[in-house]
């Protein structure tokens, strides 16, 4: 919606039909009227041409543009420079994941897998204990049945 702005520039009462906020447009009347007290600072010859002023006015407004606008062209460059970063972290932290993933699937295999080797080593040490047991059961008859021939032979020698 159209609305009547009154901004003061140099001295001036104007008024301005904008659609823009008002807020906006003061601070582009203060802006506009700071550069032309700087001209005025400057240049104090009273005479100096109005439309001298005017276009000094211009290429003051100008200079502060393009400064602004190359300014602007740095921090985009910057942002995009980031924003190439972020996307390759992203990427690395969505490897770094995966491979997450499959060093926990790997440590739960190994897992499983020294369960059953565990179980298997129980079941053989069971069985080594219990040949260890029938072979000292064995050896203990049978040094009991070799005493017995010995002692039946000294029995038979005398």
């Amino acid at each position: 919606m159209e609305r009547k702005v009154e901004v003061k520039i140099c001295g001036r009462d104007i008024t301005l039909i904008s659609n823009e906020d008002e807020a906006h447009l003061q601070r582009i009347a203060r802006y506009i009227d700071q550069k032309m007290a700087e001209l005025t600072d400057v240049n104090t010859s009273a005479a100096i041409d109005e439309r001298l002023r005017t276009m000094l006015l211009a290429l003051n407004i100008s200079n502060d543009y393009y400064k602004a606008a190359d300014r602007l062209a740095r921090v985009e460059a910057e942002q995009e420079k980031y924003i190439s970063e972020i996307g390759r972290m992203q990427q690395e932290d969505m490897l770094l994941k995966d491979r997450y993933h499959a060093q926990q699937a790997e440590y739960a295999r190994l897992q499983a897998e020294n369960a059953h080797l565990l179980e298997k080593y129980a079941r053989l040490e069971a069985d080594h204990q219990e040949l260890m047991e029938a072979y000292t059961s064995d050896n203990k008859i049978d040094r009991a049945l070799s005493m017995n021939r010995n002692d039946q032979r000294k029995v038979g020698h005398r």
